[in-house]
């Protein structure tokens, strides 16, 4: 199993230095589940950065990319924490391959029906 994350609320802006420069930059809130054992290793790698959303007990992963209302995230050999972004990135490629407007019918196509 691996964790998943799931989008909270709307984006923030953050003022942080980028290369030296001040920059407005803009935050993407995640709250995290899993097992019980992968939410431990989950907290062991954020460290001090670990925070839970005061709401809903669970911890929450932050990003600076938007990674989709709800994504799979996984730790890095690195101990990073980083979202499978396969299907956003797939979107983008066909986006640039083929045009909007082709990408569009595309993903109208294979929407799942609601009946």
């Amino acid at each position: 199993m691996a964790l998943k994350a799931t989008k909270v609320g709307s984006p923030y802006k953050k003022r942080t230095l980028v290369n030296g420069v001040d920059t407005v930059i803009t935050v993407w809130r995640y709250a995290v589940s899993g097992s019980e054992q992968e939410l431990a290793k989950y907290e062991q790698v954020q460290g001090d950065n670990h925070r839970i959303d005061e709401q809903t007990g669970k911890p929450l992963w932050f990003t600076t990319r938007f990674a989709g209302n709800d994504t799979t995230l996984t730790i890095t050999t690195n101990n990073k924490v980083v979202a499978d972004n396969s299907k956003l990135e797939e979107i983008a490629s066909m986006v640039e391959q083929y045009g909007e407007a082709t990408a569009r019918l595309y993903l109208s196509m294979n929407q799942p029906s609601a009946s």
